[in-house]
């Protein structure tokens, strides 16, 4: 079973290296982005807005330039086109998040059984050798808990890494419903 576990560990570690590069490159939502959007919008400069916008290139500023782009409909039309985009960015951001959830459920039954069949071998042992040579029973049980022990290692460093990876997630829809509130607020007050 140690084949098997070293093959979802690496599976584990190569998208734990892609995920944390992937969100190395979103920043979070910069308040005095909207502040600058706020002022363009009410200077009209819809142009430089977009611009701005394009500059950012995070999910908080692609919904943003929804809105920017749809900002003579109506504010109902700019929020249903926002959201539509937000809903439309969130699978890039939870991509094979689902992968790393298996491995989580996968690497300690792995290891259990592993530990299973050492502790089969370690009996077969035991029934053909008797009792005359307990270290080799005692050899067999010992692989049999390595087994396990390296799937729990496998499963608790993925979960860590998943459970940040999920926080990232949520954090970034909150900061891109927040933005386009904002946005809404800010189109419907240059419209006053």
């Amino acid at each position: 079973m140690m084949y098997p576990l070293l093959l979802v560990s690496v599976v584990s570690l190569t998208l734990i290296i892609e995920r944390l590069l992937f969100f190395g490159t979103i920043k979070n939502l910069d308040v005095s982005l909207l502040h600058r959007i706020q002022q363009l919008i009410a200077g009209k400069k819809i142009d430089d807005a977009m611009t701005l916008l394009k500059e950012q290139k995070t999910p908080v500023a692609d919904v943003l330039m929804t809105g920017v782009g749809n900002i003579d409909a109506k504010t109902d039309d700019i929020d249903l086109a926002m959201e539509q985009h937000a809903v439309s960015i969130i699978p890039q951001l939870e991509s094979r998040l689902w992968i790393l959830d298996t491995i989580i459920t996968m690497a300690p039954l792995l290891g259990l059984l592993g530990t299973i069949t050492g502790m089969i071998n370690a009996f077969q042992i035991f029934s053909t050798r008797g009792l005359n040579q307990p270290t080799a029973i005692s050899g067999g049980v010992g692989e049999a808990l390595i087994a396990t022990a390296t799937g729990l290692i496998v499963a608790v460093m993925t979960l860590l890494f998943y459970n940040y990876f999920n926080f990232r997630v949520r954090r970034l829809i909150k900061d891109m419903e927040f933005a386009s509130n904002e946005f809404i607020r800010m189109v419907r007050q240059a419209g006053s």
